[in-house]
């Protein structure tokens, strides 16, 4: 079995796109916290869906962060710079893009439990593919570094 996944590890093709497989790896795991979370406060507890969504998204999101800091992307930066873009990608993916498309959807498809979970799995599609570009960014450009150093120079001075 050590030999089938060093084999795996060994492929041109997993390593090419190594940071990619880790990402739908943690975002599979991360939508499955987030769908448990959401699924037991809009239909167990009858929670709005909106409401549902956002507590949902802020604990996976927390889970999220530690996941591609760490294992995904393995951030060489400090910790203030990563965490701003971070949350920054994550607020508006999460907040933003994903409560409009659950509204978008839940307009097109109606009300119910079923109709919730489908509005959440094609929130959490359209959010995956801009936390993907975002984090990326976040976690492996110089220019938000670059930024973000910037900003913290200038809170430190007031």
């Amino acid at each position: 079995m050590k030999e089938k996944i060093q084999k795996i590890r060994q492929n041109k093709l997993v390593q090419k796109h190594k940071a990619k497989i880790k990402f739908v790896l943690v975002g599979g795991t991360n939508f499955l916290l987030d769908l448990g979370i959401y699924t037991l406060l809009a239909n167990i507890l009858g929670w709005n869906q909106i409401v549902a969504n956002v507590l949902s998204v802020t604990v996976s999101m927390i889970f999220s962060f530690y996941m591609n800091y760490t294992f995904v992307w393995r951030s060489q930066k400090n910790l203030f710079e990563t965490v701003a873009g971070f949350f920054v990608v994550s607020i508006f993916s999460n907040y933003v893009v994903q409560n409009l498309v659950i509204l978008v959807v839940g307009a097109l498809i109606g009300e119910g439990n079923i109709q919730n979970i489908i509005c959440k799995f094609c929130a959490s599609a359209v959010g995956m593919v801009t936390n993907y570009f975002g984090y990326k960014i976040v976690f492996t450009s110089d220019k938000i570094t670059t930024l973000l150093k910037k900003i913290q120079k200038r809170l430190k001075k007031k």
